[in-house]
């Protein structure tokens, strides 16, 4: 009999394909739930960036309005300040913008880090 294969090692090969079958879909699944999680976080970030940009531009619109003798849209009656007191409103929002900056700078990174240590880990599993 020409090529043909004696049962017993016959299904000793369909389990052993069968155990690699069953291998390779938890590996597959495993690499589904991290590439969700991985776009999860980088949509976080890019909300992360947009919040970011937006404070920015808050801040620097109150740094525009300090710097403009501290004057404000109509929220509150206007009372006049003292130069002393404006340098001191503007000493404070720049301390805070710089504070602010700093802690979205490193947000971002530390978010970064992960992201890129996720994906060495994704690829080193490969």
């Amino acid at each position: 009999m020409l090529g043909t294969v004696p049962r017993e090692e016959h299904e000793q090969l369909r389990c052993s394909l069968q155990a690699e079958v069953s291998t390779l879909s938890l590996k597959l699944s495993d690499l589904e739930r991290k590439h969700e999680k991985t776009c999860t976080e980088v949509f976080q970030i890019t909300e992360l960036s947009k919040e970011v940009f937006k404070l920015k531009e808050a801040l620097n619109s109150l740094s525009e309005l300090s710097g403009q003798g501290g004057t404000l849209p109509k929220v509150a009656p206007q009372k006049q300040q003292n130069p002393q007191e404006v340098a001191k409103l503007q000493g404070t929002i720049k301390a805070l913008e710089q504070q602010l900056a700093g802690h979205m700078d490193e947000d971002v990174q530390r978010l970064l880090y992960q992201i890129l240590m996720m994906q060495r880990l994704q690829e080193q599993g490969r």
